[in-house]
């Protein structure tokens, strides 16, 4: 069996422990921590990624460059 539990750090518990414990009883188990690719996660649900893709062409859209004299800085 294998599983990907994908949770925020701050919800981290010894509940979490717990349960990965009874998940798999008196086993030897592998652990990885790695940050979540959350681009991966958006492009998997249709509404977000279409959201992401109108946001990009609109950057795109409006890109210029914004040029700024030093006295303009403050």
């Amino acid at each position: 069996m294998e599983t990907t539990i994908r949770i925020n750090t701050d919800q981290l518990t010894t509940d979490v422990l717990e349960s990965i414990k009874k998940m798999f009883p008196h086993k030897v188990v592998d652990i990885t921590i790695q940050p979540a690719d959350e681009t991966e996660y958006i492009l998997s649900n249709p509404a977000y990624a279409h959201e992401l893709e109108e946001r990009v062409a609109e950057y795109e859209k409006r890109k210029e460059t914004i040029r700024l004299k030093a006295d303009e800085l403050l």
